[in-house]
C-alpha cells in the first residue's frame, strides 16, 4: 500500500507541476482580461509579494474570490449561493495558522494549502475505491484519465471541487465498506459544500438496498444525516435573509443565466445553445465557452448512457446522473465543464471503453484543451 501512495503523489506532482506551465505561456500571449470584480482577488486588495506571481494569484480567481471572502466572514446576500463546508474549513486552516485579513498571505496560502492536500487525499480514496471492482491498472488508468480531463485544474484552484470529491468518494467508500454511519457523516458535509451533494442521498439509498435487499431501521437512519448539511443552511439562511431558499436564489444572481425559479428541459437549453452556435460569430470569446459547454453536455450524457451499457455500479450512475441532471435542468450549461469533473462514474465508463482511438483521441484533445483552458483561465477569462 505504501507503493500505491508514492506512486499517486508522484502522477499527482508531476500532473501539479505541469500545471505551472501554461501559467507562464498565457502571461505571455494574453492580455489580461478584468471583465468581473470578481475576476481577481486584486479588485478587494493591493498586490503583494509573492502571491502577485503569475504562477501562484490565478488559482484564486472567480469562485476563489468568492470563497476567500466567505471564509473571512463576509457572507452576504449576494454570495449565498456559495455553500459553506469549503469556506468554514479554509477559516480554520486559517485561524489554526495564525489568521490574518481577508485575501491576505495567511488566508490565500491557507486555501492553496488545503485545496492540494484534500486532492492528494482524495486520489487516494478514490482509488481504493475503484479496487472493489477493479484491478491496479484499470484504477491508475482511470485516475489518470481524470487529470487529463481539460478543467481538471479546478481541483486544485480555490474552488470546492477537490473538497466535494472527497467527500463524494468517501461517502460511497464506507457505504461499500458498509459503515453507513461514516457514509451518513460524509454525506452530511457533502450536502454542505455544494447544491448537487443532495444527489449522494438517492444513491446511498440505493446502494444500502442492493447490500441488504431490504431496509434496516439501524442502517438507514445513518443516511438521514445526509439533508442535516443543506437543511442547517437553509435554516440559517432564514434566519439571515427570511428565506430557507434563499441560496437558491443566489446562484440567479451570478450572471449565469440560471433559472432558479422554475425547471426548464435540456431540449429547450440544446436549441438555445444551436441558436447561439449558429447567429453568434465565432470571433466573440464568448461563442467558444458556449459551444464547449453543449460538447460537454453532449459527452457527459453518453458517458452516463455508456455506463449503464458497461454495467457500472448503478449507486454511482444514479449520484452521476441526478447530480449532472441538477444543473442542467437551470436553463444553462454554464459551469458544466467544471461541475462534470466530481462525477468519477464518467471516467470509470471512459476507461472501460475497448476502443484505442476514443482514448487516444481523449488524451491529445484533454492535454492540448487543459492547456489552452487554464492559461485562459489564469489571464481572466471565464471558463465554467
Amino acid at each position: 500500500m505504501q507503493r500505491i501512495i508514492i506512486s499517486l503523489i508522484g502522477i499527482f506532482l508531476i500532473w501539479r507541476v505541469l500545471l505551472f506551465v501554461p501559467l507562464f505561456i498565457g502571461q505571455q500571449l494574453f492580455i489580461y482580461r478584468q471583465a468581473f470584480d470578481y475576476t481577481n482577488i486584486w479588485k478587494f486588495i493591493k498586490p503583494y509579494e509573492p502571491v502577485n506571481n503569475i504562477l501562484l494569484y490565478p488559482w484564486a480567481n472567480f469562485d476563489g474570490v468568492y470563497y476567500l471572502a466567505i471564509a473571512g466572514g463576509e457572507y452576504t446576500k449576494d454570495n449565498a449561493g456559495f455553500f459553506p463546508a469549503f469556506p468554514l474549513l479554509i477559516n480554520v486552516i486559517h485561524l489554526v495558522l495564525g489568521g490574518g485579513q481577508t485575501y491576505g498571505l495567511m488566508q490565500f496560502f491557507s486555501a492553496l494549502f488545503i485545496v492540494n492536500i484534500v486532492f492528494i487525499l482524495s486520489l487516494y480514496a478514490f482509488y481504493k475505491l475503484l479496487r472493489f471492482d477493479y484491478d491496479h491498472s484499470t484504477s491508475t488508468k482511470i485516475i489518470i484519465l481524470l487529470l487529463i480531463f481539460p478543467t481538471s485544474f479546478y481541483f486544485v484552484s480555490i474552488y470546492s471541487e477537490g473538497l466535494f470529491f472527497l467527500l463524494t468518494v468517501l461517502s460511497f467508500y464506507f457505504a461499500r465498506k458498509r459503515q453507513w454511519f461514516f457514509a451518513g457523516i460524509c454525506g452530511m458535509f457533502l450536502t454542505a459544500t455544494r447544491i448537487v451533494g443532495v444527489a449522494i442521498f438517492p444513491a446511498l439509498v440505493y446502494e444500502l438496498y442492493f447490500q441488504e435487499k431490504t431496509f434496516k431501521t439501524k442502517k438507514i437512519i445513518n443516511l438521514f444525516f445526509i439533508p442535516i448539511g443543506i437543511v442547517s443552511y437553509g435554516v440559517f439562511n432564514l434566519v439571515s435573509w427570511g428565506n430557507f431558499f434563499h441560496f437558491l436564489q443566489a446562484h440567479g444572481t451570478l450572471g449565469n443565466g440560471r433559472s432558479t425559479d422554475s425547471l426548464v428541459l435540456f431540449p429547450q437549453t440544446i436549441f438555445r445553445y444551436i441558436k447561439i452556435i449558429f447567429s453568434v460569430s465565432p470571433d466573440i470569446y464568448e461563442w467558444w465557452i458556449a459551444l464547449l459547454e453543449l460538447v460537454i453536455f453532449i459527452v457527459a450524457m453518453l458517458l452516463i448512457y455508456l455506463g449503464f451499457k458497461k454495467l457500472i455500479r448503478l449507486s454511482y450512475l444514479v449520484f452521476a446522473a441526478i447530480a449532472f441532471l441538477i444543473p442542467v435542468f437551470s436553463g444553462t450549461f454554464s459551469g458544466l465543464p467544471r461541475y462534470v469533473i466530481v462525477l468519477f462514474p464518467l471516467f470509470i465508463t471512459l476507461a472501460l471503453i475497448n476502443k484505442k482511438w476514443i482514448h487516444v483521441t481523449y488524451v491529445v484533445c484533454g492535454i492540448i484543451l487543459s492547456f489552452l483552458l487554464l492559461m485562459l483561465f489564469s489571464r481572466g477569462y471565464f471558463i465554467a
